[in-house]
């Protein structure tokens, strides 16, 4: 397949009959290095790159439009609003109404527990009931879900009133010394195995029970691994802002060790690889040497270790097969160098060319550090769409029944469930029953709290969970994942192609370095990047949908670990993710070959 444009022929009509490498070229003295007339090789390719990034900004722009990264990278309320976002500015951190209700784990990718949660100014400092607020100095700083103060209803319904909002879960029921880890309050405990006092030296009951810094300390196990995560990246966040400076010197430093190293393999190539085998062949003498005599030294004298990592060392055997490895690997080193010896010669010598032709083009070292910004450009643009794609769905709440009052709720496999009969009296209440892990709508479900007794709002509650992802929000995560890959493959082809097309420039010229063009690592990239986009994504489509099948068996096999034992299917899988990993390989050989091939005499990519 592939085509050219821009009036250019084919190569192949220059081909002599019955000729198999075509019509010789003539000596000229102005060639200088890879064919300038070029053609636009695989248009249609080109074409159908071109459509499939469309497409990217598409996904992208449906993700920017619908999607926010903050509703999952910081603290939502259980309305699902964003804390410290709009009305909540004022409110950075989240408060955890009953913090052991997290004993069962973080439930989604928004790390939300089955308690109601409220966006505060301040952790609290101290252990207190949620009705000793009297004399509390953050009562006003602590934010019911009504949006006032614990203060402010405390000053307005006064003990009895506080003590009602408490029951009916409109304010928290309990609050314990916390300290914020990525914007959540999360209890501090000193002493373990013990019960939780508040500042009055009380109990603090919750269901019927005394909290224990057991129950805490179960709970705050069930947010730790996305804590500790996030805390270990925004430390090293941190860490990089106040040392890349040193990054950049110590880089400089290794890329001025470069220069001179190639400098040196210039004039001393056979000399440093020559040195290099005979120190090999020293240090392994050496090591020979040393275990005999630690073998020697050991044969008469008694074993008196102490540990087993003393009792293995001064086992004579283990300094005897040590000794015989090395014996082994230094006679197999001897081998290879004698009768590969001209080989060797050869190497040193194209060594020695491809330094030279660094001296002439330096910008070649730098260049590999463009391709890494590009890549890391294609990385940053996959994850960014990701996250806003991952925020993009509807927000979905479900209600959450207490285990003790709810119809199965003794039976961990059967969710509690509450019969509710209110609609039947003509209301707009819509929900003849609550069961936990049931979708809800906010708004419906605030039309029938309003219809519940005191007892049954506290054992009844509608929270927000998740974020929905729909089926087309899924298939643009795959068609983003998709063009990570493609387009991730394309930038490696450049790069092989750009460096390629350069070292040609260098190969070709008659007089050097007279004869080398200038800016040659540019040229060559320019010469890939507007002629040969085409066959370059053409190969990189291939790697890409290699590499994307690989993703679908992992991704298979980790589903499988859940099924039980599935001998006869995880074999299988592992066959094809083994046979797919060294069809990666092929065809990455291959096409190395073919972007030489490519930036060199402009042929297509496959050629009938």
């Amino acid at each position: 397949m592939g085509g050219c444009c821009c009036g250019c022929g084919d190569d192949d009509d220059d081909k002599e009959e019955g000729s198999t490498y075509g019509k010789p070229t003539p000596y000229d003295p102005n060639f200088k290095g890879p064919v300038q007339k070029r053609c636009c090789t695989d248009i249609l390719m080109l074409i159908v790159f071109i459509v499939f990034w469309i497409g990217m900004f598409y996904v992208a722009g449906y993700g920017w439009t619908n999607g926010d990264p903050d509703r999952l990278l910081y603290p939502t309320d259980s309305q699902g609003r964003v804390c410290g976002e709009g009305e909540l500015s004022d409110r950075s951190k989240l408060l955890f109404f009953d913090i052991t209700s997290c004993i069962v784990g973080v439930t989604t990718f928004t790390f939300v527990c089955p308690t109601t949660q409220v966006c505060v100014s301040e952790c609290p400092d101290d252990n207190r009931l949620g009705s000793s607020v009297d004399s509390w100095d953050l009562a006003s700083k602590i934010y019911c879900t009504t949006g006032e103060t614990v203060k402010a209803v405390y000053d307005a319904r006064g003990t009895t009133g506080l003590a009602t909002a408490i029951a009916d879960l409109e304010c928290p029921p309990y609050y314990l010394k916390s300290e914020s880890v990525v914007g959540r309050c999360i209890p501090t405990i000193v002493d373990v195995n013990s019960d939780i006092l508040d500042v009055n030296g009380n109990h603090i009951p919750v269901n019927g029970q005394n909290l224990t810094s057991t129950n805490v300390t179960d709970a705050v196990n069930g947010l730790s691994d996305f804590l500790n995560l996030r805390k270990i990246g925004e430390e090293v966040l941190s860490d990089l802002g106040i040392v890349w400076p040193y990054l950049l010197g110590g880089l400089f430093v290794v890329l001025l060790l470069c220069l001179i190293y190639i400098f040196l393999m210039r004039f001393l190539v056979g000399v440093i690889v020559w040195l290099t085998i005979f120190l090999v062949f020293g240090l392994l003498i050496f090591g020979i040497g040393w275990s005999y005599t630690k073998y020697k030294e050991l044969d008469d004298e008694p074993m008196t270790a102490t540990t087993l990592l003393e009792t293995f060392t001064y086992q004579k055997n283990t300094y005897l097969a040590f000794g015989i490895i090395l014996l082994i690997v230094f006679l197999i080193l001897l081998l290879v160098v004698i009768f590969l010896r001209e080989r060797i010669q050869i190497a040193i010598e194209l060594i020695k060319e491809a330094s030279r032709a660094i001296s002439n083009m330096w910008f070649a070292l730098l260049f590999p550090i463009v391709t890494f910004f590009l890549l890391a450009l294609v990385i940053v643009w996959f994850v960014t769409v990701a996250l806003w794609l991952q925020s993009a769905g509807d927000r979905v709440y479900t209600f959450e029944v207490d285990p003790s009052i709810g119809e199965g709720g003794n039976n961990k496999d059967t969710p509690a469930t509450v019969n509710f009969t209110a609609n039947a009296t003509g209301t707009n209440c819509t929900y003849n029953f609550f069961t936990t892990g049931e979708e809800c709508e906010l708004d419906k479900f605030e039309v029938c709290q309003e219809l519940m007794s005191n007892e049954t709002k506290k054992d009844i509650s509608c929270l927000f969970m998740e974020y929905y992802q729909s089926p087309t929000l899924f298939r643009m995560q795959i068609y983003n994942l998709f063009g990570l890959l493609w387009t991730g493959n394309y930038i490696l082809a450049l790069g092989q192609c750009t460096l390629a097309g350069a070292f040609a420039s260098y190969y070709w010229a008659f007089n050097k370095p007279k004869d080398i063009p200038s800016f040659a690592v540019s040229r060559a990239f320019f010469r890939a990047f507007f002629w040969h986009t085409g066959s370059l994504a053409f190969g990189a489509l291939i790697i890409a949908i290699i590499q994307f099948i690989r993703i679908i068996l992992a991704y298979t096999q980790k589903k499988l670990k859940g099924f039980g034992d599935n001998s006869a299917a995880k074999f299988f899988l592992k066959c094809l993710g083994c046979c797919f990993w060294c069809l990666e390989k092929i065809f990455k050989y291959i096409n190395s070959n073919a972007y030489i091939l490519v930036c060199c005499l402009w042929s297509k990519t496959c050629k009938e």
